[in-house]
């Protein structure tokens, strides 16, 4: 076969399987996740881990790249909380920390939780959730960290609460969560 032949026989092999690099995979299911909100009128400019390992569990193999998390986001709180945007990120584990981070542990009024100066965790971020309280609205995560917590099968959630205000006893579900990756 000659060469002009097999460069065109290998772009349109390229072109049939899923765009020329990376075949999507079917989607799996995530565990719905409620996380349970602190008051974020202190952590502005913060990026708040809580100690919840939301993806126990759920790993992929390794060979999988660019994995994505769809699902449904409500916030729900008792009237006092003006939470509407949520910027997302996550880590694998909350044990080896840079000096930027801060553990509290969880009190009569606050959950457990790592408190992180954002700029310090721009590697971490997986996306923005625009939330409307009571109402699910749906989101997409993703990125180099969301990929890295699914193959290690754990991921705790953090959170930088761009605007309004959580208070104490808000919660956050993430619901009808569903993962997909590309080979």
């Amino acid at each position: 076969m000659p060469r002009s032949a097999r460069s065109l026989l290998a772009l349109l092999s390229c072109t049939l399987i899923a765009g020329c690099g990376l075949i999507p995979t079917p989607s799996v299911d995530v565990q719905d996740s409620r996380l349970d909100l602190p008051s974020s009128g202190a952590l502005s400019r913060k990026v708040v881990y809580l100690q919840r390992d939301s993806l126990a569990g759920s790993s992929v193999p390794a060979a999988l790249q660019q994995v994505t998390v769809r699902g449904t986001a409500t916030y729900r709180t008792g009237g006092l909380g003006t939470l509407r945007t949520v910027d997302m990120y996550v880590r694998t584990d909350l044990t080896t920390l840079p000096a930027t981070c801060t553990k509290y542990a969880a009190s009569p009024t606050a959950p457990g939780m790592v408190v992180c100066d954002a700029p310090g965790e721009a590697a971490q971020a997986i996306g923005q959730l625009n939330l409307t309280a009571g109402q699910g609205v749906a989101f997409t995560l993703g990125g180099a960290a969301l990929d890295a917590a699914a193959k290690a099968g754990h991921g705790f959630f953090g959170m930088r609460f761009s605007d309004g205000q959580s208070v104490f006893g808000d919660t956050l579900d993430l619901t009808g969560m569903k993962a997909s990756a590309r080979l």
